[in-house]
């Protein structure tokens, strides 16, 4: 017979515990605090009481190969869009490993230092690398936020000077509204704008390609949206595209206008007009001119004129 003494404490005081439930817990509550106290080194007080460093000891000299043994989605980062970071070993950046411990280590200061390798590529007014660089092991990754957006002019100075000599309603647009999704992206245009009615031209400025944006960008360049220029050769189909009433008027009235370009009057910018006196001089005596306003008043629109 087990002398009083021998009982287990926390069984004599569940044995007068008045509840069902708060007898178990209190089991429960003694048969843990009794384990540590015949056990102290056991698993219980070690996670009560963890290490200074959970982390495996590692050398110096630890080869890359063995750091993606344990980190296979930065391999599979590095593998596949590295760029020139795949080709570095991982301790070349991460001069401190394993360092890091809750509540004691600022996590900033043992993260590489881009500036290490790479100084400042972007100048002063970009040095805060992880805002558009966001993952070191793809570093040409970059998402389109609007931190990216607020340092494009750094990189694409001229670009921003065009957008900003020529406003039109791209003026007024982050960057990153058109160049969505990430770096680099060159969206369609039909994304916001819908095509110009009229005839494709066959050939000249308007392209072969059938890329809706090859197609717009031959008229417009897209941080100077209105700024419409064109080479010395461009052929009437590609005018005829937007312009049909006015190809329609040429040929369907045949003078010697029908056998000129488009830019033989309109040269260089769209919307340019030459005056008429500019290739036909001053074909009419002075008195008979005061009479008029213009050449348009006897002969009407330069597309169908009225001999």
């Amino acid at each position: 017979m087990k002398s009083k003494s021998s009982i287990h404490p926390a069984k004599e005081i569940a044995k007068n515990s008045p509840s069902p439930v708060l007898r178990q817990l209190l089991v429960l509550f003694f048969a843990v605090a009794y384990s540590a106290f015949l056990f102290p080194g056991n698993a219980l007080t070690a996670e009560l009481n963890p290490p200074e460093n959970n982390y495996p000891e590692i050398s110096k000299d630890m080869p890359t190969e063995e750091c993606m043994q344990c980190h296979p989605s930065i391999a599979t980062l590095l593998r596949t869009k590295g760029a020139m970071h795949a080709h570095v070993e991982c301790r070349q950046c991460h001069l401190q490993v394993h360092a890091y411990i809750t509540g004691k280590t600022n996590y900033a200061d043992i993260l590489p230092k881009c500036d290490r390798c790479h100084a400042h590529p972007h100048g002063e007014e970009l040095t805060q690398c992880s805002s558009c660089h966001q993952e070191a092991h793809a570093p040409l990754e970059i998402p389109a936020n609007r931190a990216l957006s607020q340092g494009c002019y750094v990189c694409h100075p001229e670009l921003d000077k065009d957008i900003k000599i020529f406003p039109t309603k791209h003026t007024y647009l982050y960057c990153t509204s058109c160049h969505h999704t990430r770096h680099g992206r060159k969206p369609v245009c039909q994304e916001c704008h819908q095509p110009h009615a009229g005839r494709i031209g066959a050939s000249g400025l308007i392209t072969d390609s059938t890329n809706p944006l090859d197609q717009c960008i031959s008229c417009h360049p897209p941080h100077k949206a209105l700024k419409v220029t064109y080479p010395d050769d461009t052929e009437n189909t590609v005018c005829a595209f937007c312009h049909h009433k006015a190809d329609e008027m040429l040929r369907r009235k045949y003078t010697k206008h029908t056998a000129l370009l488009c830019i033989a009057c309109h040269p260089g910018q769209h919307k340019t007009i030459k005056r008429c006196k500019e290739c036909h001089g001053t074909p009419h005596p002075e008195d008979m001119l005061k009479k008029f306003s213009s050449c348009g008043a006897c002969h009407g629109v330069a597309h169908s004129v009225v001999r």
